[in-house]
């Protein structure tokens, strides 16, 4: 007895169920079987919101009022099988955009080198300061030359006596050939006085050669600055032994400062847009520190080197850029701020990345299309701009859904819940 009680009450509530899902259905055949008017029909709370159409249709003659279950299958909003897909939009403006690569990067010499000496002696004079700046040739050390300067004197004076002697030779010369003008002497007096003035030039040669070698050996005992800079720490003073060659103590390091230059990286994906746009476009660099008191003013420079390898360990490619450094605002080895100017990209649209569908196909976004309905359309990302992309491929007023994207299908129809403001 239970048991028919159970099974007659499910049957009550599965017959329940299927009058309110299928009430639609039995109104139209309410209608064919009795004849009764649309108007007549029995009426309640679910069935007016399935004829919602027909309410505003009056006679059900329009087409659309007429059937109840039509505007149930199209998904009316807030219907039960699901309307049109509620989006946020974002109204396409298209403008020309000025594009920088950002990085970070050091600041580097141009030119610095440890200054040494090249012979063995003994300091004279330091005639430079530390920190001092200094001009191409400026005199740096003076080495104690004196040996040097008794080689120099001795090859002086053999020049000089080789001068003389060809000077005579010479006078010699010219007294046979007027000799043999007068049938007192051989011709071959004079040809032999001519081979001796030959040769003696070429000794006077010789020895003017060997004077300017010990004059090089010479200004090797004074150091001078190769380039403009500043010098490092001197460690070293007057009476000191220095000694020769590549593994010998520096002196001190010289410095350029002006102009400067600027190391720095940047991923390999940006390579095309690098190589596009070549050597000697603009680069601004600021000072990487939050320290109160940091010069964070830009300072202007040009890009003058494009690496010929991709560093295999990192996938980064090596940039470096020159830059005036008048007032020594910038330093060696500081961390800084790189933004690298590549072009201006023309007409582009500036969207969210939210709104961006990444394919087999390739990259599209869903747009507002006619009717509210959703359409595909193929863009190009141009440059991320952080949480946006710069792209191609879109119409100036194009409105791209960027709410509720994950919703959307293609030729779905689409209620725009709210547009933002032009990107």
């Amino acid at each position: 007895m239970k048991r028919s009680t159970r099974n007659l009450s499910l049957l009550l509530i599965i017959t329940a169920a299927a009058a309110w899902f299928y009430q639609d259905t039995l109104v139209g055949f309410w209608h064919q079987t009795t004849g009764t008017p649309a108007a007549q029909a029995p009426t309640d709370g679910a069935v007016n919101k399935g004829g919602d159409a027909r309410k505003d249709g009056k006679d059900g003659k329009d087409g659309k009022g007429g059937k109840g279950d039509k505007a149930e299958k199209g998904g009316r909003p807030g219907g039960r099988f699901g309307g049109p897909t509620a989006v946020g939009v974002v109204t396409v403006a298209l403008a020309d955009l000025p594009t920088t690569l950002e990085a970070t990067g050091s600041i580097i010499a141009l030119q610095s080198v440890p200054l040494r000496a090249q012979v063995n002696a003994l300091i004279k004079r330091v005639a430079v300061k530390e920190g001092q700046n200094v001009r191409a040739g400026t005199l740096l050390f003076v080495l104690d030359d004196r040996s040097v300067q008794a080689d120099l004197s001795k090859a002086q004076a053999q020049a000089a006596r080789s001068k003389a002697s060809l000077a005579d030779l010479q006078r010699q010369l010219t007294r046979a050939q007027d000799l043999l003008k007068k049938n007192f002497v051989a011709s071959s007096a004079v040809d032999t006085a001519a081979s001796q003035v030959e040769a003696q030039k070429g000794q006077v040669t010789a020895d003017e050669a060997a004077v300017k070698a010990q004059q090089i050996q010479r200004s090797l005992y004074q150091i001078r600055a190769p380039f403009s800079g500043r010098i490092g720490a001197i460690d070293v003073s007057a009476g000191a032994l220095v000694a020769s060659g590549a593994n010998a103590t520096p002196l001190t390091t010289l410095t350029q400062f002006n102009p400067i230059g600027v190391r720095f990286s940047l991923p390999e994906s940006a390579i095309s847009q690098v190589a596009s746009a070549g050597i000697n476009r603009p680069v601004t660099v600021t000072l990487g520190s939050n320290a109160l008191g940091t010069d964070t003013k830009p300072h202007q420079g040009k890009l003058t080197l494009i690496d010929n390898a991709i560093n295999p360990n990192t996938g980064m490619l090596t940039l470096k850029a020159t830059l005036p450094n008048k007032g020594n605002a910038l330093w060696p080895g500081q961390f800084v701020n790189v933004s690298l100017d590549i072009g201006t990209l023309a007409q582009v649209a500036v969207i969210p990345q939210a709104a961006v569908v990444i394919g087999e196909q390739g990259t599209s976004v869903f747009v507002v299309g006619a009717e509210n309905k959703a359409q595909v359309k193929r863009i190009q990302v141009r440059q991320a701009l952080g949480e946006r992309v710069a792209v191609s491929g879109l119409a100036d007023g194009d409105q791209v859904v960027v709410d509720g994207r994950a919703n959307v299908k293609p030729g779905g129809v689409l209620r725009v819940a709210g547009a933002r403001s032009k990107e």
